[in-house]
């Protein structure tokens, strides 16, 4: 009896030595400063929005840890994600990404460089934003008519500025010629402030882009909005026609959507963290501002619906690059 007591009050020491040395709570998410991938250079209005979404999620200790934003632009998100497929699932690394990186790059590849559907877990979405096509002023095209004209008088066609291969604007752009029965050639930009470069420096015609990337040079005429990708005309722009109109295919009022994307298998905290942030932040005057100021309308979907969403655009773009031959290989 007295050794089998011994041995109890052994046991109770151990116990309470084990307890007091192990912590007391989990650990709380984020414990250190978070690094947030953009598959976007600096200056897009994705990137626009991009910083506002993380200034606000760090702010007011709705994360509690400073970010860090890394762009890492290449190959329409390609390199932005083998970035991110080398990070460990702890949720210190989460990559910013769109409806192009998410629904279409991969799967202009021979041989897919990533799975969205399974190398990464969609969080939260937080914006919305038209595409539309501008011509420079100097071409001289100002409708759809002239654009036919202009490709039509030309033994090449027309060139269209994109800002990558296999990104939404080389798709539209592609089927956009397909459609009009009209010769086109794509060349490629490495990213929209190139493509700005390019069109005002007169090398290519026309080009498709974020409503919110060409706003500005719409508004002191250096650019000439043609077409506008949506299913209604903008309220900003009444007199642009929509691909509907133009295309009589309501399938060509595309939306490009920007969310917060992790690495599958990341805890379950960290996407109920950033699914949090980014509701707080849509509640907050300062981002919708920010939102609105590039042209992005605030929309919100959780991680739940996030799966559908991309499951819905892979079914739309998916044939049109198996279509129209669109490979990066």
């Amino acid at each position: 009896m007295r050794s089998l007591l011994k041995a109890t009050h052994l046991l109770l020491a151990f116990a309470a030595s084990a307890a007091f040395l192990a912590p007391t709570h989990a650990e709380r998410y984020p414990s250190k400063p978070v690094t947030l991938v953009s598959p976007l250079p600096a200056g897009a209005s994705t990137d626009v929005v991009t910083r506002a979404w993380m200034h606000c999620a760090q702010r007011d200790s709705l994360a509690g840890q400073p970010f860090v934003l890394v762009n890492k632009p290449g190959a329409n998100g390609v390199v932005a994600a083998s970035f991110m497929k080398q990070q460990p699932a702890d949720g210190y690394t989460v990559m910013v990404a769109g409806m192009s990186q998410t629904t279409i790059t991969p799967y202009v590849f021979k041989k897919p460089p990533y799975d969205p559907e399974k190398d990464f877990e969609g969080a939260a979405m937080f914006a919305v934003s038209p595409l539309t096509l501008v011509a420079s002023a100097q071409s001289g095209i100002k409708t759809m008519d002239d654009l036919v004209a202009y490709a039509k008088a030309r033994p090449g066609g027309i060139d269209f500025g994109i800002g990558a291969i296999g990104a939404p604007g080389h798709l539209l752009s592609a089927a956009l010629a397909a459609k009009l029965g009209i010769k086109a050639t794509m060349v490629p930009m490495n990213g929209e402030p190139n493509g700005l470069t390019a069109l005002m420096g007169e090398q290519v015609p026309v080009m498709i882009f974020l409503t919110g990337s060409a706003t500005q040079y719409i508004d002191n005429g250096k650019l000439v909005p043609i077409l506008n990708f949506t299913d209604k005309r903008l309220p900003t722009m009444p007199a642009v026609p929509t691909a509907g109109e133009v295309l009589h295919d309501p399938g060509f009022a595309r939306t490009a959507w920007i969310g917060i994307t992790t690495k599958a298998g990341s805890p379950p905290e960290v996407t109920q963290s950033i699914d949090r942030w980014t509701q707080a932040c849509l509640d907050t005057p300062e981002f919708n501002r920010a939102l609105k100021q590039a042209l992005f309308a605030p929309q919100y979907v959780s991680a739940k619906d996030y799966a559908g969403v991309v499951k819905r655009d892979i079914a739309f773009w998916r044939p049109w690059i198996e279509r129209l031959g669109i490979t990066n290989d």
